[in-house]
């Protein structure tokens, strides 16, 4: 997947630490670090222990797509996406799936009151990626309400192309990448409610939502985008009507992991659902896209009648071996096959539900999965991450696509001595570059 001529990882033992350039990519990582920290760019941090004031951890790394595999690669993404989005224009009138991805209660009936579910798109969205190649890359995850590390990734690949480290970049004519731009994402939030009837003097004031126990790392970005833009931006939660009320335009930072939440939100969810408040991935997209039993329907041979036969062959490439325990794989199935599989909640965020079974004692596995609790969760095949070799030991490395408006904007990735690759269990980011322009495809 990564152009072994521009696959610099310098760590101590990396291949990439005796490269030629790997000097170069050392100094440039300090110049890095300070933007960061003049930005105040910062790192995820946890639930328990709130948000964090550290900076944005970075690996020492810059690497670019190979150039041949990378068209393949956004092709597959972006189709994928479109898939996802057929089975959010497709739920409400289909009880089979709605069924299978069991949306709890509370979601669901504002899902069902969108008034033109066929219109449903997936505004924006993260695909997590693992794999070393092209044909063994395979995706785990959707994310239809995580912009910050997209925003965070495109700013470090745009520090590392203003850094010593530019002239290199330029060697490797790798194009900017739409995300890199400063401000995008402020950009494209106040034309997306212009293109849906939202005036300039009521886009003056946006409304950053989220929940009670969001981590809101991001928010300190998406403020400084807004202001630059000349707006106001509203940082407040879904259950503040007088906020709600006065509010035109937002963006709803939210992963439903106790959608009980929303119970208090009757009249932001009814101004969403109305479109007298516009907000990207509306609810009754990203309340199905959240999900993660929908990797399940788009594996699952029962859902296979949604999709085209091209969809299909994609799905078939891109989306590893998925079901849902009890109702697409049995019990003793997922026992049994215990070291090629993982476990995750439907809806969950930052890999706190993933259980590895090949890293999990066989009887600690049988009792997660016999489990009443866990009945109805993703059964997923373990995909094998890229690795990389250093004198610290193995560091292992996903790839993650944001696509914005049905296309890939961007490259970044994330390495971590975990196999579980998340951002708020200490993985850190690299630069990632692709070899083809992204604003022209």
């Amino acid at each position: 997947m990564f152009d072994p001529e521009r696959d610099l990882v310098v760590l101590p033992g990396a291949p990439g630490h005796t490269h030629p350039a790997a000097g170069r990519v050392v100094d440039a990582l300090e110049q890095v670090r300070s933007r960061i920290l003049t930005e105040r760019l910062y790192k995820v941090g946890t639930l328990r222990t709130g948000p964090s004031s550290d900076p944005y951890p970075v690996m020492p790394a810059v690497a670019a797509l190979h150039r041949r595999a990378e068209p393949a690669l956004r092709r597959r993404a972006q189709t994928a996406v479109a898939c996802l989005e057929q089975l959010i224009q497709r739920y409400p009138d289909d009880p089979e799936l709605q069924d299978f991805l069991d949306v709890p209660p509370v979601l669901h009936r504002w899902i069902l009151r969108h008034p033109a579910p066929e219109q449903l798109r997936v505004d924006f969205c993260r695909l997590d990626l693992l794999g070393d190649t092209l044909s063994s890359t395979r995706v785990l995850e959707f994310n239809a309400s995580s912009p910050g590390g997209v925003v965070s990734s495109g700013m470090l690949n745009r520090f590392c192309r203003q850094s010593s480290l530019g002239t290199l970049l330029a060697e490797w004519e790798v194009p900017q990448a739409p995300f890199e731009r400063p401000g995008w994402f402020a950009d494209w939030l106040i034309d997306y409610g212009r293109v849906r009837g939202v005036r300039e003097d009521e886009s003056s004031r946006v409304g950053l939502f989220h929940e009670r126990l969001s981590l809101k790392f991001e928010f300190n970005q998406l403020r400084a985008q807004l202001r630059g833009r000349g707006r106001t931006p509203v940082e407040t939660e879904p259950s503040a009507i007088d906020h709600v009320k006065s509010l035109r335009l937002g963006y709803l930072k939210y992963i439903p992991e106790d959608p009980r939440e929303v119970e208090r939100w009757e009249t932001f969810c009814a101004r969403m659902t109305d479109g007298q408040l516009v907000a990207p991935n509306a609810l009754a997209a990203r309340w199905v896209a959240e999900n993660k039993l929908c990797l399940a329907a788009l594996s699952d041979p029962r859902f296979r009648r949604l999709f085209t036969p091209p969809q299909r062959a994609t799905l078939d490439a891109l989306v590893p071996y998925s079901r849902k325990l009890g109702d697409g794989i049995s019990e003793t199935e997922a026992i049994n096959e215990r070291t090629r599989l993982i476990i995750k909640a439907p809806y969950s965020r930052h890999g706190t539900s993933v259980v590895l079974g090949a890293e999990t004692p066989a009887d600690v596995w049988s009792g997660l999965v016999r489990d009443p609790a866990r009945r109805g969760w993703l059964i997923q095949e373990r995909v094998t991450p890229s690795a990389v070799g250093t004198n610290d030991g193995t560091y292992f490395r996903d790839l993650m696509v944001p696509v914005l408006g049905g296309r890939v904007i961007g490259y970044c990735a994330r390495m971590n001595r975990k196999r579980v690759l998340n951002s708020a269990q200490g993985s850190g980011t690299h630069a990632v570059f692709s070899p083809h322009d992204l604003h022209k495809t």
